[in-house]
């Protein structure tokens, strides 16, 4: 009877140790995790606006016999849709009002629809193109109007935006270049514009 007891106090005592074994450093332990924080994604809007300065210059007469430089100053609006990094549509405007030249800077008014090809070159960098159809317009009176009145057609232009921010919504620095007008009957109208653009 003793041995009997005995034999189940070892058999008791062999399946404790083993499922302690077992529980706490043997194949069935399942290793503590900590707790994943999922990182915050920021999913920026399509849309943009922008605004800036803008040096504006009318030359080379082509509808009278004539030669000429008429450089102004003004402000511009943009504003576009994105559909991924390597296009977009963008809709601006310019308006010139401070000049300078020997014509006493005749004002400038300029709207125009794109689309955008743009390539990013680095995360902070991008590239773009403007290709669409603008309407140009002097706002000048009296003889101004005799070089060149209004017209419309094929516009264009190239331009770099820097990132201020690395989120990929919020502030940007542009710079861009465009020939307002690019008709055989009508003067050079060469536009640079420079300003901030917010991605919402």
């Amino acid at each position: 009877m003793l041995t009997r007891k005995k034999s189940i106090l070892i058999l008791s005592f062999m399946i404790t140790t083993l499922s302690t074994t077992l529980y706490a450093g043997g194949k069935g332990v399942v290793p503590a995790v900590a707790p994943v924080v999922p990182i915050e994604t920021i999913d920026p809007s399509p849309w943009y606006l922008g605004a800036g300065l803008v040096w504006a210059k009318l030359s080379d007469c082509k509808l009278v016999d004539c030669s000429y430089e008429d450089v102004t100053y003004g402000a511009m609006l943009r504003g576009g849709y994105e559909f991924n990094e390597y296009f977009g549509l963008e809709a601006r405007g310019i308006r010139t009002f401070l000049d300078e030249g020997p014509f006493g800077g005749a004002p400038l008014q300029h709207v125009g629809l794109y689309v955008k090809p743009q390539y990013p070159i680095s995360e902070r960098i991008n590239a773009y193109a403007l290709l669409g159809y603008g309407y140009t317009e002097n706002l000048g009176n009296g003889a101004r109007l005799d070089y060149f009145d209004n017209d419309s057609g094929f516009s264009a232009g190239l331009g770099l935006e820097y990132d201020l921010s690395d989120q990929g919504r919020g502030w940007s620095l542009f710079l861009d270049y465009q020939r307002l007008l690019i008709k055989s009957d009508v003067p050079d109208l060469d536009a640079i514009s420079f300003g901030l653009r917010y991605d919402f």
